[in-house]
């Protein structure tokens, strides 16, 4: 997973933001971090995930999915790591509409996606105004970048 954070710029001052599949990917991503200087907020939408990663050294939330807004504040964030199953969403489509409002302009999105699912997922994405879909291999496994290129259409 550490290969794909070089995603994440190398600025001051960077947001990231993580929906939580796991403690070990977010921990990770927790010690990245913390070294790099980020600012790092990771949301649990499950029980589960989130008593694992509750201690973690980062702002952790528990939100339901159907929630109006994910982030607080009307913070915004220039990379957003989803490691949370996306297959288990109730509405894929609305996740990512929320998730794109949330995103810094010309800011990432990444998610593990299967090899069958690219060009649905792209299609899905593009629907939801997201430009420069790329699918990443790395250490056995493929996700699918994606950025908001300007705020200028609602979704």
């Amino acid at each position: 997973m550490r290969e794909i954070f070089k995603i994440i710029p190398k600025l001051p001052g960077v947001r990231v933001y993580n929906f939580a599949g796991d403690y070990e990917r977010s921990k990770e991503l927790c010690d990245f971090c913390d070294q790099e200087g980020h600012y790092l907020e990771i949301v649990a939408l499950s029980d589960p995930i989130y008593e694992k990663i509750k201690d973690l050294n980062a702002k952790i939330r528990r939100i339901e999915e159907n929630k109006e807004r994910y982030n607080q504040r009307s913070m915004n964030f220039d990379t957003i790591l989803i490691d949370y199953d996306i297959h288990r969403l109730e509405n894929m489509e609305e996740f990512f509409k929320k998730v794109y409002r949330m995103t810094k302009n010309a800011g990432d999105i990444i998610f593990e996606i299967k090899e069958d699912e690219i060009d649905q997922m792209s299609a899905l994405l593009e629907r939801c105004n997201y430009v420069a879909i790329n699918p990443i291999p790395s250490q056995g496994r493929l996700y699918l970048s994606a950025k908001k290129l300007h705020g200028w259409t609602k979704v």
